[in-house]
């Protein structure tokens, strides 16, 4: 959807309020003062001398708290002025030996490098004030947000419900129903953004927050360093997040781990989400079993709140604010208990789809691929091959059959037109359940 981001900024921060202004001073960044000077040192160590403004836009801080904490350091001789501004543009600082020994003590500890967190309190107030329960989907705005799919009555009348509940939803059906397609397009339907905090603060450590593989920064805003201008630094204006992952989940992906190598605490998958969309995919067939799975977002689910602890054994609590969205080709009743899917308020079956759907998307494909039918060509492939041969009208055989007639029509050099031979041909390429023929292999 277009938004103008100027404008919907300038809303943003009217209606948070100082949850997304610029601090002005040390105390309104939240974060004690001890940890702003750790990061500062640890920036100064990675170049041999830095100005104040860099620094600042390395922090996420405007230019006088960081001249504050300069000053600081200055006077406990971990910083010395490199340049006076006489010969340069601007005063340059550097860490003298003593602040050197600290920065490497202090990255030995923890190796964030990145702009100031913000506090954990600030970040719960942030996530329940961007929460998607503000916004409400209407049966227009899901067919225009999923305007390139073809939507039967009944989906729309249980996916629209389903994410203005802001409960958990289930879906499940045959492969091909088109589970994943959907269920990855249905954070487009939020209009709003949300900021991202580049990491948080939980005491004295560093969780790192912001992953620009899951996080995409809305159109660019112009950054400035001066106080009253804009929002603050240590936030990122981004569309909502939408998270997916399918095989490879493993519990530790659901707890903040610790990134060895660059001595890192990484947020889990859940904390990534928040304001946005949670995909579990392929339920059923993660190398952890699904009890465990399930079990993981028992007391999220009931109360709206994860528990997490850091390797140091240090525990805290995050808002659990996201549309947390199952995936399967097994039934959830054979999945979970009736407890738990009582807890999941929205159970979505996607089944197979209307002749007129079948017929729409056959033509839609082959309008992408530049193709015409011959007479009673799509009459065929339904009459002929799907109902003799008991295969149910999914989405997906349009776009796979259209697309493998295609690549027979340039490999030939044929006219552009699907003809009931041709549908034949890749029919018997596609499908493999064939009895007499799987019979031989025995």
């Amino acid at each position: 959807m277009n938004i103008n981001t100027s404008l919907l900024n300038k809303r943003l921060l009217g209606t948070q309020e100082s949850l997304t202004l610029k601090p002005k001073n040390v105390e309104q960044t939240g974060i004690s003062s001890r940890l702003l000077d750790i990061l500062l040192i640890k920036h100064l160590s990675q170049t041999t001398d830095e100005d104040i403004i860099n620094l600042s836009k390395k922090l996420g801080l405007s230019g006088n708290i960081v001249e504050q904490l300069l000053q600081k350091q200055k006077a406990e001789a971990f910083v010395e002025v490199r340049s006076d501004g006489r010969f340069s543009n601007s005063i340059r600082y550097g860490l003298t030996d003593k602040g050197r020994n600290l920065a490497h003590h202090e990255l030995q500890r923890d190796g964030y490098l990145g702009p100031a967190p913000i506090s954990l309190e600030h970040y719960k107030k942030l996530v329940l004030k961007q929460t998607t329960k503000n916004e409400r989907i209407s049966p227009e705005i899901l067919r225009t947000g999923l305007d390139d799919l073809i939507l039967p009555e009944n989906i729309v009348g249980t996916v629209g419900p389903a994410l203005n509940s802001g409960r958990a939803i289930f879906i499940y059906g045959l492969p091909g129903t088109g589970k994943t397609y959907i269920s990855r397009r249905l954070v487009r339907l939020f209009s709003n953004h949300v900021y991202i905090p580049y990491a948080v603060s939980i005491g004295n450590q560093i969780v790192q927050l912001f992953d620009p593989i899951i996080h995409t920064p809305a159109p660019k805003q112009s950054d400035s360093l001066l106080l009253d201008d804009g929002y603050d630094n240590r936030l990122v204006l981004c569309h909502r997040p939408e998270v997916v992952v399918g095989g490879e989940l493993t519990a530790d992906m659901l707890e903040v781990t610790m990134d060895h190598a660059h001595r890192v605490n990484r947020a889990p998958l859940q904390m990534k989400a928040n304001n946005g969309i949670l995909l579990i995919d392929d339920l059923g067939r993660q190398k952890v079993s699904v009890d465990a799975i399930l079990n993981r977002w028992i007391i999220p689910l009931e109360e709206g709140i994860d528990y997490l602890s850091l390797c140091s054994g240090d525990h805290f609590d995050i808002p659990f604010e996201q549309v947390l969205v199952f995936s399967s080709n097994i039934h959830p009743a054979k999945l979970a208990d009736d407890a738990f899917l009582r807890r999941i308020g929205y159970k979505i079956n996607f089944g197979p789809i209307s002749i007129d759907d079948y017929t729409t998307l056959w033509l839609r494909e082959c309008q992408k691929h530049a193709l015409s039918n011959a007479s009673g060509a799509i009459e065929y492939v339904i009459e002929q091959l799907h109902i003799p041969c008991n295969v149910p009208l999914l989405p997906c055989y349009p776009r796979d059959l259209v697309a493998m007639c295609s690549n027979q029509i340039n490999f030939y050099q044929l006219q552009e037109v699907i003809t009931p031979e041709l549908i034949r041909t890749v029919w018997e390429c596609y499908f493999v359940n064939n009895e007499a023929e799987v019979s031989s292999y025995e």
